[in-house]
């Protein structure tokens, strides 16, 4: 390969001189097309890149499913949590119903516990009223009886 960059670039100044550039110009125009031919890749170096990255692709492609299927496992984690947690609090709900319920039918109790109660001190103030009036209705006359004898 180099042989033939020997002979192309005495070709290359020959040409070069033929079109008018003197000897250092075509000289210095050819080492400034040979350095940067240098800087240039061959196809070793695609194919060397090529290969690191095709691994490279194949290795992140390793690494995202490793994520994904453990993402999915942290899904399905917190999928089996919430449905647990869905489980406790419809358990809780209805047992705060069940509590309602218990203070609603003991308030009503207590409720029908103090009506009868209040039916039963009214019942006796009735009774109370009635002996208090039949005392006085005796009594007036007895004090009538006594108040007129005295007077006499």
């Amino acid at each position: 390969m180099e042989r033939y960059a020997v002979r192309s670039a005495k070709t290359d100044r020959r040409r070069l001189e033929a079109a008018g550039f003197d000897s250092a110009q075509a000289e210095a125009l050819l080492h400034m097309i040979g350095d940067s031919q240098e800087a240039l890749a061959t196809k070793q170096d695609v194919a060397s890149v090529q290969g690191a990255l095709t691994q490279d692709i194949a290795d992140l492609r390793t690494e995202l499913k490793q994520d994904i299927a453990d993402l999915r496992s942290d899904l399905n984690d917190v999928a089996t949590a919430v449905a647990a947690n869905t489980a406790r609090i419809d358990a809780l709900e209805r047992a705060m119903e069940d509590l309602r319920q218990e203070m609603r039918d003991r308030f009503e109790s207590f409720r029908q516990e103090i009506a009868g109660q209040m039916d039963g001190l009214r019942a006796e103030m009735r009774a109370l009223k009635w002996m208090f009036g039949t005392v006085l209705a005796l009594m007036v006359p007895m004090v009538g009886s006594i108040i007129v004898l005295a007077l006499r």
